[in-house]
């Protein structure tokens, strides 16, 4: 069975003049949080025409639905 001691020397950070200084390590900076709006703003962005024409007929269309009044159906009674 394998164990582990923790040595905590082990672990501590050292100075090594090999290692690069602070301020030059190849350490992408952590992405922005964006808003949800934002995120939406951006994805917009990536759409193509053809699927941005797509999305605006949609959009028409259920605006045209349901601002449009309703007009109730008659029913036909039994009797």
């Amino acid at each position: 069975m394998l164990s582990f001691i923790y040595d905590p020397a082990r672990f501590a950070m050292t100075t090594d003049a090999s290692s690069p200084p602070k301020g030059s390590r190849n350490i992408p900076p952590s992405p922005k949080l964006l808003s949800p709006a934002e995120a939406i703003a951006e994805a917009w962005k990536r759409e193509t025409e053809e699927s941005k024409a797509r999305w605006r007929r949609i959009d028409e269309d259920v605006r045209r639905r349901y601002t449009n009044p309703h007009r109730k159906k008659e029913r036909k009674t039994k009797l």
